[in-house]
Formats: structure tokens, sequence, C-alpha cells
């Protein structure tokens, strides 16, 4: 990967290596969201999607996960811009698309993968799995903000 990519090629230009180191692996973007009609922000909740390793917070079928899950938001360079609203605000991807500093303990700046579980950043063993909780319930578990 070329030295600090992410600050200055543009998300289009980036090879698939480096568009995938710039997630964090927080886990944030596999939280269940909900929205209302009346709502344009949707509210995330503590529900994991099913095929997401709390422990570890990776996808157990990420090579096929649009298959296995149809509504997964599946990020890419192109649709970015549209997708951002569904995305937290320390998503790595909408910093850097929002020519935002990563911050430190984002394992580009630490070195270290792990730093965004050590730091409290990830939803590490903190989310439960949605096959746990029936849909119409899901309201009940909207997340504070």
């Amino acid at each position: 990967m070329r030295k600090n990519f992410w600050k200055k090629i543009p998300l289009k230009r980036l090879t698939k290596e480096e568009w995938e180191a710039i997630c964090d692996g927080c886990g944030k973007c596999c939280l269940i969201k909900v929205q209302n009609d009346t709502q344009s922000i949707p509210f995330y909740t503590s529900l994991a999607c099913q095929f997401l390793n709390t422990k570890n917070c990776k996808c157990k079928v990420y090579t096929f996960r649009d298959k296995k899950k149809r509504d997964c938001l599946i990020l890419t360079p192109d649709n970015l811009e549209q997708v951002m609203k569904w995305l937290p605000n320390s998503c790595a991807y909408r910093l850097v698309k929002e020519n935002k500093d990563l911050p430190s303990w984002h394992h580009l700046n630490s070195k270290d993968r792990n730093s965004v579980h050590r730091t409290g950043n990830s939803i590490q063993n903190l989310a439960i799995n949605e096959m746990f909780v029936a849909e119409e319930d899901y309201e009940n578990f909207i997340a504070e903000s």
C-alpha cells in the first residue's frame, strides 16, 4: 500500500487493498438501523447483523454478504456519497470522504488493528444478534445517540 494513501489519493483511485484498509473494523455499520416515515436520518439499534461476529467485529460471510443478506450495505467509492447517512459519524470512509483526519486509534495511524477495540470505539461484545429479536421489536433496541 502507498504511504498515507488515504490523505492524498482520491477514493476512486485506491486499490482494492487500500479501499479495504480504510475500514477501522468497528462493526458499527453492521448494526441494524431503523427509520420512521418522518425521519430522514436512521436510528442505530444495539442489534447486530446475524452475520457479524461481535467478538472480533468481522463479517462471517464477507465475501458473499450481498447474497446472504439482501439489504447489506456494500460500500464502494461510487456509492459512498449516497449512503453516508447510513454510516456512523466516526466511520473512516465517511471521514476520508469529508477530508477529515482519521482518529489516532485508527489502525492506519496506530499500526494496531485492535486499537479500535481497546479504546472502546467498536461494538465488540456490545451488540445482540438480530436473530434473537423479532423485527417488530427492533425499535425497543434503539441506542442513545
